[in-house]
């Protein structure tokens, strides 16, 4: 099954009238660098490793009353949301970031004590290391090593920035603790210089990225056999225009021998369905207009995520059709979408309308996680709300606040729902997107030895599947809110993580088979073996029955390039129960991921 999505020549024209200011607006420049963030921990230092995908011109100070460290980066912005644990268990009360025009990206670490001591230096590529600016800070006793080396940063006034400095050799290891999603990026080459009078190009700064992956998975339930042989392709290209907006284009494609392998076990509907695919990944503009930033066109937009859990990420589309064991970046399904945001000290507006809406693949009956108790090869018509009808759009909006150390967000989105609901019809099973609203908050608050965070998600709109013969459809509509209540406690290389979570029905009623407060538990340990290991046990549990998922894993960053990852995904329990109904989709799996 395809998942290309085009926007309709209709919806593109409605775009334009709203669009012509803008882009006739002058645009602010847009940074170049991409800049990702990592955190190690030591008894009496904390080091902060910025990589950087070029070198970069950057100032880093420090200022009191508050006491805070400031570090400013030309031309830079962050690669990704930065994890609100990322200095957890460190001096560091909160991180703040913004971008500004003259400085390009901020970060302001506020200083949880006054005796925090700082040495700043630069390390050059080196080995399967690219470009980066270390910050270590000393708390307590402990005095830092000699002065800065580069640009004497540690001996500048405390009140004014240092002279500017540009990354320079040096040789130290670093050992980050918090989990990256892949090995810190190579450095990319530095863009040609224009001689001075000559026009600048159309299109500059073009670099490509991507990974290609070799996964199979063995499938050890009666009978046994492959649920996956799966070669994958990601390719993205990014540039710049002329006039500063950046932009971004990938698509994804894959195939799966499983499928071919297994023609006697999969139904013909699921073979044809998972054999191949193809998507556009991201295709969109980043440009900004006086103090709004716009991104325009197919992009990933993540309101929350917690672990193992979609809750507060109400905007991403889903390919579940292996349920929610791969990694959340590879499952989400972009959205078409306008979003503009503005950034004013603490504060973070978002706003977003979703013209073209994507929706959850699920896969087909007889799949090995299809979420409907639908017998293997029973023909299910999916109806696709018309993207043509403004009513079917999506439109929201998100605003967060730090405060005190406390990050809180609020938001509001009503769509066409991305996950479908069953409808048993005179013509046979249909599944539909009913159109709903969602309001919810997100929190999460760091102190020394552990962070505290959490979501709510209240959703008017939605059925749910009753056994009732009465009930239209086969459905009972209810509200619902949905929670979850997590801690992280970080221990050197060692971290765990818990969460609470559950949902209330408002209208229950006993013909949906499932209680009106239903409650799970998720329990994972993490453990970091220096730059290049990894393990991992993650376990979640329902509470109202006894079904749970075991998902245990080692992954080795082989090279900075290439990664290995092994491991089972186990599930068992109460069959009506979330993870119990996939008792005999017991696997274990094994990956090979190359990054470029």
């Amino acid at each position: 099954m395809s998942i290309w999505h085009t926007p309709p020549r209709r919806a593109l024209h409605s775009l334009l009238p709203a669009l012509v200011p803008v882009l006739l607006a002058a645009p602010s420049a847009l940074a170049a660098i991409d800049a990702e963030l990592r955190v190690g921990r030591e008894p009496d230092r904390t080091r902060l490793v910025v990589d950087l995908s070029e070198p970069a011109t950057y100032h880093v100070f420090s200022l009191s009353d508050p006491a805070r460290i400031v570090i400013d980066l030309r031309d830079t912005r962050l690669a990704g949301p930065v994890s609100p644990d990322l200095f957890a268990a460190t001096p560091v009360a909160r991180l703040r970031t913004g971008m500004h025009a003259d400085t390009g990206l901020r970060l302001v670490l506020d200083l949880a004590r006054e005796d925090v001591q700082r040495k700043t230096f630069v390390l050059d590529p080196d080995g399967d290391a690219g470009h980066r600016l270390v910050v270590d800070l000393y708390h307590g006793a402990v005095d830092p090593p000699a002065a800065d080396t580069a640009a004497a940063a540690a001996s500048a006034p405390a009140s004014a920035p240092p002279p500017e400095a540009t990354l320079a050799a040096a040789r130290e290891p670093v050992r980050p603790i918090s989990r990256p999603a892949r090995p810190a990026p190579r450095p990319e080459p530095a863009a040609a210089a224009v001689p001075a009078g000559e026009p600048q190009p159309a299109v500059s700064d073009l670099h490509v990225r991507g990974y290609g992956e070799l996964a199979a998975a063995w499938n050890t339930a009666d009978p046994e056999h492959w649920s996956k042989l799966r070669a994958r392709l990601e390719l993205g290209l990014t540039g710049r225009l002329d006039w500063g907006a950046r932009f971004k284009l990938s698509g994804r494609m894959e195939g799966d021998g499983a499928y071919s392998v297994e023609d006697n076990f999969y139904p013909s509907a699921v073979r044809r369905d998972q054999r191949s695919d193809f998507s556009v990944r991201e295709a969109y503009l980043d440009f900004g207009a006086g103090a709004w930033e716009f991104r325009l066109g197919r992009q990933h937009v993540v309101w929350g995520e917690m672990v193992g859990l979609f809750l507060a990420d109400v905007v991403s589309a889903r390919d579940t059709r292996e349920f929610f064991l791969e990694e959340f970046e590879t499952m989400r399904i972009p959205q078409w979408a306008v979003r503009a945001e503005r950034f004013a000290g603490d504060a973070h507006l978002e706003l977003l309308w979703v013209p073209y809406p994507s929706y959850d693949e699920i896969g087909k009956p007889g799949a090995d996680f299809y979420p409907f108790p639908v017998p293997a090869g029973t023909p299910v018509r999916e109806i696709t709300p018309s993207r043509s009808k403004p009513s079917n759009h999506g439109l929201g909006g998100r605003f967060s606040y730090l405060v005190d150390g406390w990050d809180l967000s609020g938001f509001y989105y009503q769509s066409s729902d991305v996950a479908p609901t069953l409808y048993r019809t005179d013509a046979g099973l249909e599944l539909r997107h009913d159109r709903i609203r969602q309001v919810g908050a997100t929190f999460s608050k760091g102190w020394r030895d552990f962070v505290l965070k959490g979501e709510a998600v209240y959703t008017s709109g939605r059925s749910f599947l009753s056994l009732d013969p009465a009930a239209r459809f086969g459905l009972q509509e209810s509200d619902a809110v949905d929670y979850v209540l997590g801690v992280m406690i970080p221990r050197g290389d060692w971290r765990f993580d818990a969460q609470f979570y559950g949902r209330h029905v408002f209208d229950h009623d006993r013909a949906m088979g499932f209680d009106a407060d239903e409650t799970g538990l998720t329990l994972l340990l993490n453990r970091r073996f220096g730059d290049s290991g990894e393990a991992e046990v993650l376990y979640l549990t329902g509470l109202n029955r006894s079904d749970w998922s075991l998902q245990p894993s080692v992954s080795w960053n082989l090279t900075q390039a290439w990664r290995l990852r092994f491991g089972a995904d186990l599930f068992g329990g109460d069959s009506i129960g979330l993870f119990g109904q996939y008792d005999n989709s017991d696997r274990v799996f094994v990956e090979l991921r190359r990054w470029f």
